[in-house]
């Protein structure tokens, strides 16, 4: 049997889970394999005396996903929330073909109109937006298959979930039909 072509990981801050079943629950199985983390780590950064092991062991939670995904699945999308006031999301990723993809396929998103979604170059400090982080750049930069964080921001309430939810799986689709194009580049 064949893997779905992307692989969406759930619940690596432990405090992000239950929206990422909520997300995985709508999702096709046929696209998209749903690696759950069920005791992940806190997103909360810890004291300064704890972060040096917070970062270690949050560098090999992640190296434990690539036996999930290499040779398996040709996108990892790696699924986080936080909070704003307006629904939004910020689309992370090393790759310059895909973030180009995803800049021009959201242009084109009818559906996303009035929703602030954002691509941000990950690793590339010469970008005026650029994010750093301390996953293991086997994982944000491998060149087996292409990694996009993807962070949706969340307004609070549990009632504007389905619209969260709702685009997260736009964005996941979207951000699947770029790998697909990248594909055998």
């Amino acid at each position: 049997m064949n893997s779905p072509p992307t692989l969406l990981v759930i619940g690596i801050h432990r405090e992000e889970l239950a929206f990422g079943q909520a997300v995985a629950g709508g999702v096709d199985p046929a696209q998209v394999a749903v690696l759950e983390i069920p005791e992940g780590l806190s997103g909360q950064p810890p004291p300064v005396a704890r972060r040096f092991q917070y970062e270690a062991l949050h560098r090999a939670l992640y190296l434990q996903l690539l036996p999930h995904v290499l040779n398996r699945h040709r996108l990892l999308v790696d699924l986080h929330s936080g909070s704003d006031p307006q629904l939004g999301a910020d689309l992370i990723c090393a790759d310059p073909a895909l973030c180009e993809c995803l800049r021009t396929a959201l242009a084109g998103a009818e559906r996303l109109a009035g929703t602030e979604v954002r691509v941000v170059p990950l690793g590339d400090e010469s970008a005026d937006l650029h994010a750093r982080t301390i996953i293991p750049p086997q994982v944000w930069r491998n060149p087996a298959f292409l990694y996009l964080g993807l962070e949706i921001y969340l307004p609070g309430l549990a009632d504007e979930w389905p619209a969260a939810c709702a685009l997260a799986r736009e964005l996941i689709a979207i951000a699947a039909g770029c790998a697909g194009r990248l594909d055998g580049r």
